[in-house]
């Protein structure tokens, strides 16, 4: 990942997720998180949701699935259209990456 989870975490007490006690900025690339099946042409549907873009989200702790792969617990904005919601949700350790234009925050 990106660097030791260490003291720097909790354990979150409803999830159980090694939660940090600062957030992480990170890119969420949705392309990774949400695979394309392979062999299906794409279809432009404009009013879809996108999930084949990179945003940016907040990395809020780690957690171990039941194969030892890590995932991360983010926030991450996903739009429809011209709305946007933003989620909660695990998401696998090769969509996570750094982000370095805007301060981690506590």
């Amino acid at each position: 990942m990106f660097e030791e989870r260490g003291p720097a975490q909790r354990r979150n007490d409803r999830s159980g997720a090694l939660q940090r006690t600062e957030v992480r900025r990170v890119w969420v690339d949705l392309a990774v998180a949400y695979p394309r099946p392979a062999g299906r042409p794409p279809r432009a549907v404009p009013d879809g949701v996108d999930l084949q873009s990179r945003v940016p989200g907040e990395l809020l702790g780690w957690r171990r699935t039941t194969t030892g792969e890590w995932v991360g617990w983010v926030c991450v904005p996903i739009s429809q259209g011209e709305e946007i919601r933003y989620v909660y949700q695990y998401v696998a350790a090769a969509a996570l990456s750094p982000r370095d234009d805007v301060p981690d925050r506590r």
